[in-house]
């Protein structure tokens, strides 16, 4: 009986002690969710850990890595999502994380087969992932070859470990946000023992730092705006009117107890935005933007255009095309208007946030959707309201494989502030300050005259330039490898022509450096031929972005010379030749190129042109310029000589024995497409 009763304890031990660990770790994953349902990751991520080490599962492991790429570290988060792919049966979206963390790592190749497995795994989004993937190749490029005109410093005067961001200038100094502990004068060393369970830092504050000396440089005072903008939870970024006495500014967005809901502890606000008006030297109480409702959506990030009439913001409120999206509303004189949306040119179903228009009304935002380098990308347009450019990409070293965020254009447009958690910087978030060198610009001609027949070179072949604004002239005879350059002036149209013997006819082009912002070296082009016989010309090339048909804004000048062309020349019919490189499936590559090819038509005959003397016809992959076929080692710049829009004469009236064939384009084209 005594060794039946000690079987009995021992076995009641042992039950304890494997039921009671599960309890509390059913307990631990409890709370955790709790804490990641309320956003409060920092917390969160303690305990996913902890259960990661006894019990992983699937969910957790989500869990875990979604709350490594919500406080964006990017490093730890690419090591959770590559442990949720061994588990079966995770989503799939889990490899668009993935190649998130890794592209903000850097690691663009790897990123760019994540997206491309997600592609094959869900083919409803295969066409979403292509286009994520070809974005790692400019990425990578962009990184690789940054503007050198541009200079980035650290302001170690703004940052500390912790989140410092958005400064704008304020009287002798700056407004900026941090979430910095921060010692009150009056407080007598006591510090804010508020903490954000997001970060696990106190929660975001505006701040006041004001110059020591007469000039910036870093040397600050610093102290916290006043309790009328500055209250219990977040507060910041912030954007002033123009005579500096009223503050626009995000803060959370408690509402009235009025408006609270009975059971309300547990409820998460979103932001909202809120100004105050300076009144006597004193910051008034700061009043509630009349379209916030917290407990809906989010209204942050303020930005008033220059005449203090338009406001523009970010926001995920209904209308949006997907995450956060940048609204406008108006000053009607009697209060806001109803914010509209800014449209898909600037929106995705990304997040774009962070807006800033400067003092000229261009606008700079931060995005996910558009093809960025990283994390969140800087971009500029031109426009206003719902009416804009396409998006810029303001690239290395504004951007970074990073979140950058936070412009701000000084006076001079060419220096300002930007904000990044690049590697390198003091804290979470840092404040940079840019500065752009004035280019020093140069353009210039450069060519080669040949035969049609076989591409020989043609040695002695007069060549002139034409100065359109003085009637001035220049000549040169082609080198023995038919070669001829010419420097030119800013501000200039010229005509390039060639002179030839009895057996060839004279031909000419055009070219204009008037409002071109980078230095330009143009190649020309003359391929000849015998006066008797008819044949195709190539003429100016067009480019386009990366997996996509429309005509950028560069391309319309090379158009408008097309369609000069046909006017001065009524004799020939012109097709439109489109090609792609050799990457990527070559069906899908014979249908990118119709459609560019219908694309650059589209427009020529909308300006006018006539029908029945214009063709196109798209080539895919199949006529390429060199090497570059499938699986071949080429640079990016052997790549893109193969994505071009060719002009080409398929028929000339005998009256017209000779059509010049010219290319013209910058040495530093922009970046095009992958296909």
């Amino acid at each position: 009986m005594k060794i039946k009763k000690l079987l009995l304890i021992i076995f009641c031990i042992g039950i304890i002690i494997y039921i009671v660990p599960l309890n509390l770790l059913s307990d631990d994953l409890g709370k955790a969710n709790k804490y990641y349902e309320k956003y409060d990751y920092k917390y969160a991520i303690e305990i996913y850990q902890k259960v990661m080490d006894k019990n992983p599962t699937v969910e957790t492991a989500e869990k875990l890595a979604n709350c490594y790429r919500f406080t964006n570290n990017s490093i730890e988060a690419e090591k959770a999502y590559a442990t949720v792919l061994t588990f079966p049966g995770f989503d799939p979206i889990n490899y668009i994380y993935y190649a998130g963390a890794l592209k903000q790592n850097g690691k663009f190749e790897q990123a760019k087969r994540s997206y491309l497995t997600y592609a094959e795994r869900v083919p409803s989004k295969s066409e979403e992932a292509i286009i994520l993937a070809n974005g790692c190749d400019a990425a990578r490029i962009w990184l690789e070859n940054p503007n050198l005109n541009i200079e980035i410093v650290n302001e170690s005067g703004f940052n500390t470990d912790k989140s410092d961001f958005s400064p704008i200038p304020y009287n002798k100094g700056f407004i900026f946000v941090s979430d910095r502990e921060f010692i009150k004068p009056e407080s007598k060393g006591s510090k804010s023992s508020k903490i954000y369970g997001w970060t696990g830092n106190p929660y975001l504050k505006l701040y006041q730092a004001e110059n020591v000396d007469s000039e910036f440089n870093g040397s600050l005072k610093l102290t916290l705006m006043p309790e009328e903008i500055n209250d219990n939870y977040h507060s910041g970024p912030a954007t002033l009117s123009a005579d500096g006495n009223t503050l626009y500014f995000t803060k959370a967005g408690v509402p009235d107890k009025s408006e609270m809901p009975a059971k309300s502890e547990d409820l998460v606000f979103k932001k909202a935005i809120y100004y105050a008006v300076k009144q006597g030297g004193v910051w008034a109480q700061a009043v509630a933007f009349p379209y916030n409702k917290p407990f809906e959506y989010s209204v942050q990030h303020p930005a008033l255009s220059a005449d203090g009439k338009t406001l523009y913001f970010a926001s995920d409120m209904p209308g949006t095309l997907g995450g956060m999206d940048i609204f406008y509303s108006e000053n009607t004189g009697s209060g806001w208007s109803k914010p509209k949306n800014c449209g898909s040119e600037i929106n995705t179903k990304e997040d774009e946030v962070f807006p800033y228009v400067r003092k000229d009304g261009k606008l700079y935002f931060s995005s996910r959707g558009h093809i960025t380098i990283g994390g969140l990308d800087v971009f500029s347009a031109k426009g206003s309201k719902e009416k804009w450019t396409e998006p810029e990409n303001l690239k290395a070293p504004i951007n970074s494989t990073k979140d950058d965020f936070g412009i701000y254009y000084f006076d001079d447009n060419l220096t300002g502030f930007l904000s990044s958690n690049r590697p390198g910087g003091k804290g979470m978030d840092d404040i940079y300050q840019f500065s752009e060198r004035p280019k020093e610009m140069f353009f210039a001609v450069q060519g080669q005259v040949v035969q049609k027949t076989d591409g020989a070179p043609m040695e002695g072949v007069k060549v002139y330039l034409v100065n359109k604004n003085t009637g001035a002239e220049k000549s040169l005879i082609s080198d023995e490898n038919g070669s001829f350059k010419f420097d030119l002036e800013k501000e200039t149209d010229y005509t390039v022509r060639g002179d030839l013997d009895k057996y060839y006819s004279r031909q000419q082009g055009e070219i204009s450096t008037k409002g071109t912002s980078e230095s330009t070296v143009y190649n020309v082009k003359f391929e000849v031929e015998k006066g008797e016989d008819a044949y195709l010309v190539r003429l100016n090339n067009i480019y386009y972005d990366f997996d996509k048909f429309n005509i950028r804004k560069d391309a319309e000048p090379e158009l408008e010379k097309v369609l000069n062309f046909m006017k001065s020349t009524p004799n020939v019919n012109v097709e439109l030749r489109s090609h792609t490189d050799a990457r990527g499936k070559a069906t899908y590559n014979m249908t990118l190129s119709e459609k560019r090819a219908a694309s650059a038509e589209s427009y020529l005959l909308k300006k006018g042109a006539n029908k029945e003397r214009l063709s196109a016809k798209g080539f895919g992959e199949t006529q390429l310029l060199n090497k570059c076929t499938d699986g071949a080692k080429c640079t990016a710049a052997d790549h893109q000589l193969n994505r071009r829009t060719e002009f080409k004469v398929v028929k000339v009236d005998p009256v017209m024995s000779y059509v010049p064939s010219y290319n013209l384009y910058p040495i530093f084209p922009l970046i095009s497409g992958t296909q």
